[in-house]
């Protein structure tokens, strides 16, 4: 498989710290993280991949939290952020103790897609694991926007992911991977 897009390659995502309604990851330069989809039908008709991970962690003290990853697409920047494709089933957090570093859970997302310009859709499946939490693979929601794989880019991507309870102290939520593939 070939990397065709990177989000972290340019501009690596600073780590979010904030948690409970849906907070979606924001790039070093303040802006959402966002990764685009290649244009000029270099996707029409074809599979290509979309691979995400990371993982949540929560500083000192005794809680019990969910996370919950969540995959964001369009084909408009302006709301690629409020349209989910797929959410995570959420995995649970759990810790009591002094630590500064606490307890940390991993998270992955990934996600086979297809589309192509006579249908202007774009739909996939995706399957996620939030720690020992796995979602079998399910089929996105199509995108509101019409895709069209000629214009540049005919799609983007954005992650967020919500939780419930508290991280304790100093909650973490961070982004290690980020990119399309294709065979």
């Amino acid at each position: 498989m070939s990397v065709i897009a990177d989000a972290l390659k340019l501009t690596p995502p600073a780590t979010a710290t904030a948690g409970g309604t849906q907070v979606v990851w924001q790039n070093t330069a303040g802006g959402n993280l966002i990764l685009s989809a290649p244009g000029s039908n270099r996707l029409s008709g074809q599979t290509f991949f979309l691979q995400a991970a990371g993982y949540a962690s929560g500083g000192a003290g005794t809680y019990t939290a969910t996370v919950q990853p969540i995959l964001y697409g369009d084909a408009s920047l302006a709301t690629v952020t409020t349209k989910p494709l797929f959410s995570s089933t959420a995995g649970t957090i759990a810790y009591t103790g002094t630590a500064a570093a606490g307890q940390s859970i991993p998270w992955a997302l990934f996600a086979q897609l297809e589309g192509d310009n006579v249908s202007q859709i774009l739909y996939g499946n995706v399957e996620s694991q939030v720690g020992a939490t796995y979602k079998t693979p399910t089929v996105t929601v199509a995108p509101v926007s019409t895709i069209n794989f000629q214009s540049e880019p005919p799609i983007k991507f954005a992650l967020g992911f919500t939780t419930a309870g508290t991280l304790g102290a100093a909650p973490k939520f961070v982004v290690t991977q980020f990119n399309l593939v294709q065979e």
